[in-house]
Parts: C-alpha cells; sequence; structure tokens
C-alpha cells in the first residue's frame, strides 16, 4: 500500500468513529477491534474485496435491523448496503446481491433506486452493470437454512458483507441495543453463517455490539456495553453478538462503515465509487418515504441514528475531501462526484 492510501485510511477510520451523536458505543468496540485485527480496517475490508472477488462473482450483502414494537427497518444498513453494493459492482465488475428481513424488502429497493442502481428479485443478468438484486431473507429457521443452503449452492458467493444487520448472541437470541428479544421477527443469518467454510472472506460493520462481525469482540462488548452481557428477556445473555467475521469495521453508524469502504475501495482501483452527497440524501429521503424509521428517534424524516439528514450528507461530504486530497498528493486530478 502507498504512502497516500495509508494517509487516506487512517483519516477515514478517524472520521467514521467519532461519536457525533453520543451513543457511548462506538470507542470502545473501535479500540478491540483495532487492537484485536489492526488499524484501518475498512481499507482492511477493501482490500480483501480487491484480492478475493473477480469479474462475475457474487457478493451477498446482508443488512436488516427491526425496530419494535412495529418492527419496521431502520433507515442504518440500507444506505450502507447499497453504497457497498454499488462499489463492487462498478470497481470489481462483481455482482452484488442485497439480503434482508421480508418486511424491509421494499425499503431496500427503494433505497437501491434512489443510489443509482437497476433493481432485480435475483440477478439473472450478470453482465448488466449497475444494478443489484434485492431479495428476502426468511425469519423462519427452516426456511432460513433452506435459503441459505441455496444461496451457497446456486450463488457461491466470494464474499459475505453483514452491514448493521443483528446478529444472535452466544445462544441463539437476537436483540435490540435496549435489550430486548426480537428474534421472532429476524431473519435468521446464523443458519448462512454456520454453512460458510473459510473459502468464503466474511466482513461486517457494526454500531452497537448486537451485529453480525461483533463476534470478533464479543468480550469488551459484554464488559463495556449497556446490556452486553445481560439483556432484558429471559435468556439472560446479554446483546454482544457471537457471530464473527474475517474483518469487523466499527463505525459509529453502521451507513458510513459502508461509505467508508467504498471510499477506501475507490483508493485501491483508482476509480471513484462513493456516490456523492446528493444521493445521499435522496436515498434517506427515499427510504424513509418507503417506510423506513429512524432507529433511535423514531418516524419517516429521513434522519438516522438520531441525527439528521444533513449530517449523513455532510460525512458523504467529507470522504469526498480525503479521497480528492488524497489525488492531489498523488499529482492527479480532482475525483469526478
Amino acid at each position: 500500500m502507498t504512502q497516500p492510501e495509508k494517509d487516506v485510511a487512517t483519516i477515514v477510520d478517524d472520521l467514521i468513529t467519532t461519536d457525533i451523536g453520543g451513543r457511548d458505543t462506538i470507542y470502545p468496540i473501535a479500540a478491540a477491534a483495532r487492537e484485536k485485527q489492526g488499524t484501518n480496517p475498512a481499507m482492511q475490508a477493501a482490500e480483501r474485496l480487491t484480492t478475493d472477488v473477480g469479474r462475475g462473482d457474487v457478493v451477498l450483502v446482508l443488512t436488516g435491523f427491526l425496530i419494535p414494537p412495529t418492527m419496521i427497518q431502520e433507515t442504518d444498513g440500507p444506505l450502507g448496503a447499497v453504497s457497498v453494493a454499488r462499489a463492487v459492482d462498478i470497481g470489481l465488475d462483481a455482482n452484488a446481491i442485497i439480503a434482508c428481513e421480508p418486511n424491509a424488502v421494499e425499503i431496500c429497493k427503494a433505497t437501491a433506486t434512489a443510489g443509482g442502481l437497476n433493481v432485480l428479485d435475483r440477478m439473472s443478468n450478470y453482465e448488466s452493470k449497475q444494478t443489484v438484486s434485492v431479495e428476502a431473507f426468511p425469519a423462519d429457521q427452516d426456511e432460513a437454512r433452506e435459503y441459505a443452503e441455496e444461496v451457497i449452492s446456486e450463488l457461491d458467493p466470494a464474499v459475505v458483507i453483514a452491514i448493521e444487520k443483528v446478529g444472535p448472541n452466544r445462544v441463539g437470541v437476537y436483540h435490540n441495543m435496549a435489550g430486548y428479544n426480537i428474534t421472532e421477527h429476524t431473519a435468521k443469518v446464523d443458519e448462512l453463517y454456520e454453512l460458510l467454510d473459510d473459502s468464503v472472506t466474511t466482513i461486517a460493520v457494526g454500531d452497537a455490539g448486537n451485529e453480525v462481525g461483533m463476534g470478533v469482540v464479543e468480550e469488551t462488548v459484554r464488559r463495556e456495553i449497556k446490556y452486553g452481557s445481560s439483556c432484558q428477556c429471559d435468556c439472560d445473555e446479554g446483546i454482544a453478538a457471537a457471530v464473527s467475521a474475517d474483518v469487523l469495521v466499527p463505525a459509529t453508524v453502521s451507513n458510513w462503515g459502508g461509505h467508508a469502504i467504498a471510499t477506501c475501495l475507490s483508493e485501491l482501483v483508482g476509480t471513484p465509487l462513493l456516490h456523492d452527497a446528493e444521493l445521499e440524501r435522496r436515498m434517506l429521503i427515499e427510504a424513509s418515504m418507503a417506510g423506513s424509521i429512524d432507529g433511535i428517534v423514531g418516524g419517516t424524516n429521513a434522519w438516522c441514528d438520531g441525527l439528521p439528514t444533513h449530517v449523513h450528507v455532510a460525512i458523504i461530504e467529507l470522504l469526498h475531501e480525503i479521497s480528492r486530497s488524497s489525488v492531489h498528493d498523488r499529482g492527479g486530478g480532482e475525483l469526478a462526484r
């Protein structure tokens, strides 16, 4: 890796792990992740994508977090999933599939369309560019096992990326951040991870400790995060997710982790892959119009994780500025937006 890429990676990591909303989860999680797997995880994830994904390969992107009591998809997750799907499609000529809870499919479709992607129910034309398929990952355990078997046998994904995908704790129970059991309505992604072998690279993005991938820092989550080791349901084993990943990318807002991976992948392939600020705004609005809610304050207000729309737009602008500055440092021109 060249020196400018190292600088970009560090600045990006610092940006996406700043606790702007004051939720008190990201600092211990990010510190533990760096200690376990080294610095700049978004760049690590991008590097794995460049080495492990070939032209025409399938990249499965998991997302989905339903907010009780209505069990409606939150705005955190779909945007990050679309960001990564778009990046691997444009930058690596790969085929992205987004899989989410059944009642989040229409929200993820609306987000992908707003993000400039053509949307299919199942990827059928592997030559189509800027195209993603969005499909349901079942909440029923038996159906989830069947779906996982089908994905592996028919699609043979090279990489599985989980972005704000709630994960089960050590006894198989899925929780929200408040410590309540949401297992019944949640896609049983544990069935997929049980079947994956070591040839499939796994990347995960999370922000609170109860997402897929947090198995990398499970003990830290149990020790440092509220309800980490003792939840508010009968399992009494805490919200700390036990499913691990090859690379865990902590982010204050999980969408930002997806954007960070796209930014770092841009650096590695020499092509601008991160969407612009207007698309970010449009995705938040269209996801909300499709019914997605802010997971903290509620409502279809185009907010995410308690932060208003303009904050998320600003993050995109800052990521573009980081990339632009890097190109100038290397003697190139400004990145296209």
